[in-house]
């Protein structure tokens, strides 16, 4: 899915469709990003949120915690950059059936195996889940559904990147979405939830239930991730301004201050946006350590999808385990990394990629070849 690559400009991006240029060479400044992106995520649960979030795992020392999160905040906007890059290559609807083989049946996957290790090997503490909570997630509903528990923590970015690819094929298959047109929806967008939120959900405001889900539950309240990701590949490729992106990015910060969840690290994600527009300005980057690094930073960025999809619960049960037989936080860590790397490794391996390779090939027209999965994947 992620490529740097020349695509058609979809009607979100262009005012009139160019032809598809040469295929380019991938770049490792959007690797080094998504693992910076992954790398963000597993350090902010291992050292911190599963230790509060679970007795028997000891904090590490301060220096070391890392209280700001903003790692799957990056990778959503990561992946509203390459929507917005890819949805003019095919027709709409079959961009949104090649989005969803790629996310769907891997966090499938992952539900069912994270539930079934839940039950199995949970460690006192972590709770176990229903059937009803199995199918709720399955469905991807547990946002919607308060009393549906998660599964899995991390998965709330799930039903959101789902949620944004629908309303971005949406808009592409209308022919008035256009030029100007659609830097007015995308500020609709934004603007509008921040209003909501202002006005009706304050602090100590009584907000009825159907705001709530129809803000928080539909994953309204993360648009603005994504949407960033749309403004940076519309001013890479000078359809719009340097103001109007600079404006529109205000606007995302602000939104990603005042939505929940509260913990979120507004100036972490803030640098990281400044990262992307480096690497959507100039894509190529040079360097020994990215020389050096290259293969491992491929590696990690082609498996982080899988790699997120399974490290919270997955990650915390190893580590619990080895706390209860005496391990301190130096020794359960690590392990966590290495729990979340490997599981991520074979589900990238043996589901997401093989899956996605069935499902391109029955979508793609006959006549046509069909290009094998690449390396790089979704990033959440």
């Amino acid at each position: 899915m992620v490529q740097a690559q020349e695509v058609r400009p979809s009607p979100l991006v262009a005012a009139r469709p160019d032809k598809a240029g040469p295929r380019k060479p991938r770049y490792i400044s959007w690797d080094v990003i998504r693992v910076v992106g992954i790398l963000a995520v597993l350090a902010f649960h291992a050292t911190l949120l599963a230790p509060l979030n679970l007795p028997g795992l000891d904090l590490p020392p301060e220096p070391l915690r890392m209280d700001f999160p903003f790692g799957a905040s990056v990778l959503i906007t990561v992946s509203g950059y390459f929507a917005a890059m890819t949805i003019g290559k095919h027709s709409s609807l079959r961009w949104w059936l090649r989005r969803l083989a790629r996310l769907l049946p891997a966090f499938w996957v992952a539900v069912l195996v994270i539930f079934a290790a839940t039950q199995l090997f949970a460690p006192e503490g972590l709770p176990r889940h229903t059937y009803r909570d199995l199918l709720g997630n399955l469905a991807l509903v547990h946002l919607l559904v308060p009393d549906i528990a998660y599964i899995d923590l991390a998965h709330w970015t799930v039903p959101v990147q789902v949620a944004g690819f629908t309303a971005i094929a949406l808009l592409a298959a209308s022919k008035r979405v256009r030029g100007r047109v659609a830097s007015a929806v995308m500020w609709l967008v934004l603007l509008v939830p921040l209003a909501v939120r202002y006005l009706f959900m304050g602090p100590g405001d009584m907000v009825p239930m159907w705001l709530s889900i129809a803000m928080d539950g539909t994953g309204l309240n993360r648009a603005h991730l994504l949407l960033a990701g749309v403004a940076i590949y519309r001013w890479s490729k000078k359809r719009m301004s340097f103001t109007e992106l600079y404006l529109m990015l205000l606007a995302v910060l602000l939104a990603h201050d005042l939505h929940p969840p509260d913990n979120d690290a507004v100036q972490p994600y803030a640098l990281a946006m400044v990262l992307i527009c480096v690497a959507a300005y100039e894509p190529a980057w040079n360097g020994r350590v990215f020389t050096a690094l290259e293969r491992p930073i491929r590696w990690l960025a082609g498996i982080s999808y899988g790699v997120y999809l399974m490290h919270f619960v997955m990650g915390t049960i190893v580590a619990r385990h080895l706390a209860d037989l005496g391990l301190p936080w130096w020794g359960w860590v690590p392990a966590w990394f290495a729990t979340a790397i490997v599981l991520g490794w074979a589900l990238t391996k043996f589901v997401e990629r093989p899956v996605f390779d069935f499902f391109n090939r029955w979508l793609t027209p006959q006549g046509k070849p069909v290009p094998p999965a690449r390396p790089a994947r979704p990033s959440v």
